[in-house]
């Protein structure tokens, strides 16, 4: 089961399997039940929201078939379901294995240069490479035997079908829908919540969950619990944009009756005279700030109600630094989605620049996938610091519990055939949020992870964020100001040879600028750029 090459720190051969190939084998698998279910993805689709509209679609095929054919019928697709999940779980593990041990190899070759340095250096001790060694092939021999307990998982799960624990944990990863599980009367513990979910539960749970109700209990729940729906991942797009639409347009009326009580209060002031000048300016400088707050809300609206336009606003906060994410294309039906993590300074006030971005990597991205469909995600769904901040980690930290769900969220809700190319793009401070979520216990939900102008990521080689390093992609700008600031307190460079990513090309981005990060800190999203390009490309799964 393993191939015979050695590395240099005397790990014993990879597993001999190749992940393309088990994808093949699940996608053939999928190809099959299409077959039987219509011979359309379409089908396929409505399969994996409905599992009544489902029945309704295959009853007319097999309305003459005995009892026991029926049963034949229903048996062979929830293999074919369960067998395709299985193959994909396992590609997974497989690769989660290889970047685990690219970790351990670039750990050990750190040691061997760091005891080089040590040995020209009087004052410096020699770290013990035998030891070094001894404990990270112990710390393999952990990652082995989880494997080989993987690999009996999926091999008991194709002869047998899966266990409980087999099914969680592909409903988990995205593999499997609640709806699949309950239509085949399958289920784990914890699977569905007592009674309202909370945005603590798992959003697999969650979908699971909103799925189990018929139209009449959705569309009640909706009236009875809007503020919970909103912003719960799990609950799918177009409910979650329905009620965020609704909040939007009472957080307009709300400031527009709040300006107008100061307008009223400011004049009042101003007809009794005397001493009131400071009260005069401090009212007329909280118009501003509503009047700033309100014009925000009102180019939003006026940006999810365009012509052609195809976006999800999926959540909207405007307390304190608050929360705003919106979906330039429908995440749960698109074949390829990114989700765009900002940096320094950003605010829910900062949506409109966002979406210019998310906007610039759609087009991108479609020029590079003209086939396909893609969705790209503006999140302002964490507290991002200020300048001072930024120096530290209590932000990111902060933010990847957030992040960590949102993406499990995507995964969760989404309808499709296969599951969708998942890129994370983490530019500036954003970076380092991805970075801090995805060597998190959470972890980070993706297939490529997209680092621009990056401070650090709290690692120093790629593989410790989980992926493998030709998944890991990074570029800074010869201009940006955030050159001078790497291999700090966020960790080693990520353009860095030594870190191991796929470094790509960016313009040299303009000169100067504004303090501290200059111009080129914000150009990578620039139309006709080469970053702009390549991250399209990537989103599109062309790297």
């Amino acid at each position: 089961m393993r191939t015979e090459t050695a590395s240099g720190l005397g790990l014993p051969g990879d597993i001999d399997a190749d992940p393309d190939t088990i994808r093949s084998g699940a996608e053939a698998l999928v190809e099959l039940r299409l077959s039987l279910t219509g011979q359309t993805e379409e089908t396929d689709s409505r399969f994996r929201s409905s599992a009544g509209e489902f029945t309704d679609l295959v009853a007319w095929d097999i309305t003459t078939a005995a009892a026991d054919e029926l049963i034949l019928w229903e048996d062979t697709l929830r293999d074919l379901t369960y067998g395709a999940a299985a193959l994909e779980q396992w590609a997974q593990d497989i690769e989660d294995y290889r970047a685990k041990r690219t970790n351990l190899e670039d750990r050990f070759n750190t040691a061997i240069t760091e005891s080089a340095e040590a040995l020209g250096d009087p004052f410096a001790v020699a770290k013990p490479l035998s030891r070094i060694r001894e404990l990270l092939l112990e710390e393999h021999r952990g990652y082995w035997n989880t494997l080989m307990e993987q690999a009996e998982e999926a091999s008991d799960s194709l002869r047998n079908g899966p266990s409980a624990d087999a099914l969680a944990r592909m409903a988990q990863t995205g593999l499997l829908t609640g709806t699949q599980l309950s239509y085949f009367g399958d289920s784990y513990p914890g699977m569905l919540p007592d009674d309202l979910p909370s945005p603590d539960d798992h959003p697999s749970t969650v979908n699971t969950w909103w799925h189990a109700l018929d139209e009449e209990e959705q569309q009640q729940l909706m009236e009875d619990h809007p503020e919970l729906l909103r912003d719960l991942d799990g609950i799918p797009a177009t409910v979650r944009d329905q009620l965020n639409r609704e909040h939007l347009e009472e957080e307009i009326d709300r400031l527009e009756e709040e300006i107008t009580e100061h307008e009223e209060r400011t004049k009042e002031t101003a007809a009794r005279g005397g001493n009131g000048s400071d009260s005069i300016a401090l009212s007329m400088a909280n118009d501003d700030t509503l009047d700033q707050e309100l014009q925000t809300l009102l180019d939003l609206r006026e940006s999810l109600e365009e012509e052609d336009s195809d976006r999800y606003l999926l959540a909207l906060d405007t307390n304190g630094r608050g929360r705003a994410i919106v979906s330039n294309g429908n995440p749960d039906t698109a074949d390829n989605v990114a989700t765009l993590v900002p940096g320094t300074t950003t605010t829910w006030q900062s949506i409109d620049a966002q979406m210019d971005r998310a906007e610039a990597l759609h087009q991108s991205a479609t020029a590079a996938g003209e086939g396909s469909d893609h969705a790209v995600i503006s999140w302002i769904g964490y507290d991002a610091p200020n300048f001072a901040e930024a120096a530290g980690t209590g932000r990111a930290e902060g933010a990847v519990d957030e992040l960590s769900r949102f993406q499990d969220g995507l995964r969760a809700t989404h309808e499709n055939t296969t599951r969708s190319n998942n890129t994370v793009i983490g530019h500036s401070y954003g970076s380092t949020v991805v970075g801090h979520t995805a060597q998190s216990e959470a972890g980070l939900n993706a297939d490529e992870v997209v680092l621009v102008g990056s401070p650090g990521t709290n690692a120093q080689h790629a593989s410790e964020l989980g992926f493998l390093p030709e998944n890991v992609h990074a570029s800074t700008a010869k201009n940006d100001g955030i050159t001078g600031l790497t291999d700090l307190t966020h960790g080693a460079d990520p353009t860095s040879p030594e870190f191991g990513a796929t470094v790509f090309e960016s313009d040299e981005g303009s000169e100067g600028g504004q303090w501290p990060l200059g111009a080129a800190h914000s150009e990578y999203f620039k139309n006709g750029s080469l970053s702009l390009k390549y991250m399209g490309e990537v989103i599109a799964g062309k790297h």
